[in-house]
């Protein structure tokens, strides 16, 4: 696959994200996908979800606690089988009622056309609309 091949396969992630087709997603991943959210424990989404099986764990926690109003992938950067994607996002917290905002970056990496590794990060923002 080339970069270019990549950075498509990772836009058909996002655009499955924005129509909430999740089994779409769950079907681009390897088994042995490395799953990383590098968050503050206090969001509940956060940790390792590695393992395909374990991926539907980290959408049901993020489906289940905040609603999604603005997620822009402002940047899609590509190398090999790496593709770095930089964004905002905008959301509410269910629980509280609190609305909050964070940039973020996701490293995704391929092999043979499928992800084999998602690293997330956002800045402190999406951790303070939880406290």
């Amino acid at each position: 696959m080339t970069a270019d091949d990549n950075v498509r396969a990772i836009e058909a992630v996002f655009a499955a994200f924005g129509s909430g087709d999740i089994p779409f997603i769950l079907d681009q991943l390897t088994e042995d996908v490395h799953w990383v959210a590098h968050l503050d424990p206090s969001v509940p989404w956060s940790g390792d979800h590695s393992g395909k099986a374990n991926v539907p764990a980290f959408f049901q926690a993020l489906g289940g606690s905040v609603d999604v109003s603005g997620h822009p992938v402002n940047q899609l950067v590509a190398q090999d089988d790496t593709v770095i994607a930089l964004g905002d996002v905008s959301f509410t917290v269910r629980s509280t009622g609190k609305g909050g905002s964070s940039s973020w970056v996701y490293v995704w990496k391929l092999r043979d056309g499928k992800i084999c590794s998602y690293d997330q990060f956002n800045d402190p923002g999406l951790a303070q609309a939880f406290a």
